[in-house]
């Protein structure tokens, strides 16, 4: 049984005009999937499919076996874990440790304070459960949000712009935390304009423009497709226009390949 199904799926807004267009793909159980798209692309509008905050027009979305359509938002909760763009709209609680023990609370955990400590902990927020989330740097708060729905360990992890406000140390840490998740068996789905982080994490891509998909399959593929990246709006990642430019038939997945290939291509020998 795949995680995630959608079939045909449709989302029209109340003006008549469509935010997602006979979307169809399916996802397996532990696989990390990554979302690239313009600004209105249906990137987000996607996302929230997964926990039911909005049911499709037309089509279904089959999450662990159940149709949204039939199942409470607070029912997908406990299995979907999403995190918000901007975490100020999903933050509320007064300290750091309230936020992350809410929802092993809601969910009647055994011990809901140390699944919040363990999450804030993962996240790197040790040392910060007393403060209250305003009180964060936006990374922080990022990261918070993500340790908020980490506590109640949902089998499906769907996070919008995980990226934003997060340092290179923070970002090779998501980077290595998403890996652990997926060997895990947890299902990740990421939403991001962060070309150059899903590069470096290598999942399966999607790309999407005016709400259909346009391409599909593993990143260093989809990111390196100069026609993919001119229809859903994003700039290839670094290596890949190196690659492309120099005409590698083999793009270089970091720089340690990068420099090998340039080595042959400086000694007349084209990979």
């Amino acid at each position: 049984m795949s995680a995630i199904e959608f079939d045909g799926v449709w989302y029209s807004y109340r003006d008549g005009g469509y935010a997602l267009s006979d979307v169809t793909f399916s996802v397996k159980a532990g696989e990390a999937v990554a979302i690239v798209g313009h600004n209105g692309s249906g990137k987000t509008t996607l996302l929230r499919h997964l926990n039911g905050l909005v049911k499709p027009t037309r089509g279904t979305v089959t999450i662990l076996g159940m149709d949204t359509k039939g199942i409470s938002v607070s029912r997908l909760s406990r299995s979907v874990g999403l995190v918000f763009q901007n975490p100020r709209n999903q933050l509320f609680a007064q300290t750091a440790l309230e936020e992350a023990a809410f929802g092993p609370r809601n969910f009647k955990l055994k011990d809901p304070v140390e699944a919040a400590r363990s999450a804030l902990s993962e996240m790197r927020l040790a040392g910060h459960e007393s403060r209250s989330p305003l009180s964060l740097s936006g990374g922080e708060q990022k990261r918070l949000s993500i340790a908020a729905v980490l506590s109640w360990s949902p089998r499906i992890l769907a996070l919008d712009e995980p990226t934003v406000g997060q340092g290179l140390h923070d970002k090779m840490r998501l980077l290595g935390l998403i890996r652990l998740w997926s060997s895990r068996g947890i299902t990740v789905v990421i939403a991001s304009h962060d070309v150059e982080f899903i590069w470096r994490l290598n999942p399966r891509v999607i790309a999407m423009s005016g709400g259909s998909i346009v391409a599909d399959g593993p990143a260093h593929d989809v990111l390196s497709d100069e026609e993919a990246a001119r229809s859903a709006g994003f700039r290839p990642p670094q290596l890949a226009e190196i690659g492309n430019a120099l005409g590698l038939r083999e793009i270089p997945g970091d720089i340690e390949e990068a420099a090998d290939a340039l080595t042959h291509l400086m000694r007349g020998v084209r990979r």
